[in-house]
């Protein structure tokens, strides 16, 4: 398996968007990359993205059976229901929760299999897919308009009945690491934590994808326009963050780890609550023990 960032993504963008969804619009003004802070919930708000081509992730993979134990949810979000699986330990709860984001731009039984293994260990937990995934209603915006999405099965799972809704954490792993990292962000995302595995990206990101072979399918924005940029990456906004991030890095994962000393500087001088864990692993390879840790520090928790 290869262990790159980059390798990984260019399989995953090697896969043809399906063309009877695609469209295209006009291309967008270019901004000027300088100007004073702006809140990010503000600044979103202000600065909606515009898609340059609209249309599914580069995944064709459609809703693929439910793994034996999970149960199929669809919960609403804003460009109408989107599925999921859903899974609690036996018995009536309160359960603490996991919303495990999965990498890539497709929810597969595999992505389930990786947070399975807490269930039994008292919690529940909770695979969503996001807007253009899997059939799903919505266009692809790489950690944009999947954010409102993320927020909304945050929702969706806290309001179950053998859920606590008070113990209710995130952790995504590669691109649904970085949508994790942005959840930190939201005040309105009734989380107790949120974590990433490899999830660690800056604005200079979605600049280098949209010159590689490959990885250009994913880039549907003008990458040159800063707010494109910055309002999809916890970086440039770690001094508006209302919940804690743990960042988990395979020690093996230089362009990832290189990306979340970047951020780390930049919450230290902010005083953010973001922490950085070391794990064995590179990209992929890091998942199991990043779990292992994420569940260590659960259990030492007041």
């Amino acid at each position: 398996m290869r262990s790159t960032l980059a390798a990984c993504l260019s399989l995953l963008a090697s896969l043809a968007c399906r063309p009877d969804a695609a469209t295209t619009t006009p291309t967008a003004a270019t901004e000027p990359d300088a100007g004073p802070h702006q809140p990010f919930v503000e600044a979103r708000a202000a600065h909606p993205t515009v898609l340059l081509t609209k249309g599914p992730t580069p995944e064709t993979l459609g809703e693929p059976p439910t793994p034996p134990g999970a149960q199929a949810i669809h919960y609403p979000a804003p460009t109408g229901e989107l599925f999921g699986w859903f899974m609690a330990p036996p018995g009536a709860g309160p359960f603490p929760v996991l919303v495990f984001f999965h990498g890539g731009f497709a929810l597969a039984p595999s992505d389930f299999a990786k947070v399975r293994p807490l269930v039994d260990q008292g919690f529940a937990v909770m695979t969503p897919s996001l807007r253009g995934e899997n059939g799903n209603p919505g266009a692809m915006e790489l950690m944009f308009g999947e954010l409102d999405d993320a927020v909304a099965a945050i929702a969706w799972v806290a309001a179950q009945p053998n859920v606590d809704p008070a113990q209710v954490h995130v952790i995504g792993h590669s691109a649904g690491g970085g949508l994790a990292a942005l959840v930190s962000l939201r005040p309105d995302a009734k989380v107790a934590s949120t974590s990433s595995i490899g999830g660690m990206y800056v604005p200079q990101t979605f600049v280098r994808w949209a010159k590689s072979e490959g990885n250009e399918k994913l880039i549907r924005f003008d990458p040159s326009v800063r707010h494109e940029r910055e309002l999809r990456v916890l970086g440039p906004n770690v001094v508006d963050m209302v919940h804690p991030h743990t960042a988990y890095v395979g020690r093996d994962d230089a362009p990832i780890l290189e990306n979340a000393q970047q951020v780390i500087e930049a919450a230290r001088a902010a005083k953010a609550p973001l922490d950085l864990v070391l794990v064995d692993g590179d990209h992929v390879g890091a998942i199991a023990p990043a779990l292992d840790a994420w569940l260590a520090a659960q259990r030492k928790a007041p």
